[in-house]
């Protein structure tokens, strides 16, 4: 690897392809990973009915980013998230007779090894970079066949789906086109099963890591001014600064939980609220959490922290700015500014957790946090409301939302402390 002379790694063609870029995104797959959830925030603005199930694929590809796959893995999956949402979205399984098989035969190629590791990351079986080293036919063979079981159901369970829909009419569509139709769609399922149990099995065989492998390591934002300051501080005068940080490092997200759901609370209860009431009540919450979040940036060490930390700092910081700076702002204005809040701190939050250190438990209760927040701000954004009630409960409910996850937070981080 190339190293330019003061010693930070170099830009070489493996760094390009493979990254590390930074710790926010760190190759091409994570540019693909927010263009698909850029795609996913227009619809939503929009109001498109299709954001729906577009959330719920952004939603997936989040977890992924949060798994740490493999590369091929994680480009698989995209590829088959995307050929079957955006597929939905933009009308292809109608305006082209072919996409549907197209779909089925190449989508199980990408979800199901990816649905193997989770079982891995589960504990539910063996992990076939092991399987090797162990020399075991057996489970070689076993992870043969429980991948391809998993994508054949998979593609068995979809088939249910549309039978059910067009029986019931739940939403109004008509999927089946008849019998030929039906099987053809599970022998292409059957077939992409099968390419992608092969893929698993001939990883399994070579001994490759089933986790993610760094190219070039790199560190969240710890040359900013605030960490620069934050230095000075532990060492001017150091034992005021460390009796303080001391009394307050388990209290800063515990705090900012209780300043949403405060704030939360009065948009939701208080009748009567005017425009400018709703936007300082929410402004000044951001901007408490923002605050509350540079305790954190300045006392943690960890540099997935000190990251998510940091960037949070800067969405809550700049959109309450925003919300308290601009008194004649629309509802619209503030449910796109809460929207887009969310939709980042969703993203930023799954970014940390690759670098932070964090028990089994903290890191599933951080990607509920991640996945919670993008819901919430796509529904934000997708909200086509005009009246001032509407906006209040919608921005009430966002701070819940996020006052009882950073209590959720801070919960799991003292019990791990403990630990």
């Amino acid at each position: 690897m190339a190293t330019h002379a003061e010693g930070h790694p170099g830009w070489d063609r493996r760094r390009l392809v493979y990254g590390d870029w930074t710790w926010l995104v760190r190759d091409g797959l994570d540019v693909l990973r927010l263009v698909f959830l850029a795609g996913t925030v227009v619809f939503a603005i929009q109001g498109r009915s299709e954001a729906v199930a577009l959330t719920a694929a952004s939603s997936v590809l989040l977890i992924a980013r949060v798994v740490d796959l493999p590369r091929w893995f994680d480009f698989g999956l995209i590829v088959a998230i995307t050929l079957i949402a955006w597929g939905t979205a933009l009308g292809l399984y109608g305006d082209w007779d072919h996409y549907d098989k197209v779909v089925h035969g190449l989508s199980p190629i990408g979800y199901a090894p990816v649905l193997y590791i989770a079982l891995v990351r589960l504990g539910v079986v063996p992990d076939p970079e092991r399987a090797i080293r162990e020399q075991r036919v057996a489970r070689i063979s076993g992870i043969f066949i429980v991948t391809l079981a998993v994508g054949i159901a998979v593609g068995a369970v979809y088939e249910s789906i549309e039978w059910m829909e067009d029986k019931f009419g739940i939403l109004g569509g008509h999927f089946v086109k008849g019998l030929w139709d039906t099987e053809t769609d599970l022998l292409c399922d059957i077939s992409g099963s099968f390419v992608g149990a092969a893929f698993l099995t001939v990883w399994a065989l070579r001994g490759w890591s089933s986790h993610r492998v760094t190219v070039v390591e790199v560190e969240g934002p710890s040359e900013t001014a605030v960490d620069a300051a934050a230095a000075r501080l532990r060492a001017d005068p150091p034992s005021v600064v460390s009796a303080v940080e001391n009394r307050i490092a388990g209290v800063s997200p515990a705090a900012e939980g209780v300043v949403a759901l405060v704030a939360g609370t009065l948009l939701l209860t208080i009748p009567g609220l005017t425009l400018r009431t709703v936007e300082i009540v929410f402004g000044v919450a951001l901007l408490a959490y923002a605050a509350f979040e540079l305790v954190e940036l300045v006392r943690n060490r960890d540099l997935g922290e000190r990251a998510r930390s940091a960037a949070s700092i800067a969405a809550a910081a700049a959109a309450g700015t925003l919300v308290l700076a601009w008194p004649s702002s629309s509802r619209l204005v503030l449910l796109y500014v809460a929207g887009v809040v969310g939709v980042v701190l969703a993203f930023v939050e799954a970014a940390s957790l690759a670098t932070a250190t964090r028990s089994s438990r903290e890191l599933w209760s951080s990607v509920a946090i991640s996945v919670a927040s993008l819901v919430t701000g796509l529904t934000l954004l997708a909200a086509p409301v005009r009246s001032l009630d509407a906006v209040t409960t919608l921005l009430g409910a966002f701070l819940l939302v996020l006052g009882v996850l950073r209590l959720v937070r801070a919960f799991e981080a003292r019990r791990s402390s403990r630990a």
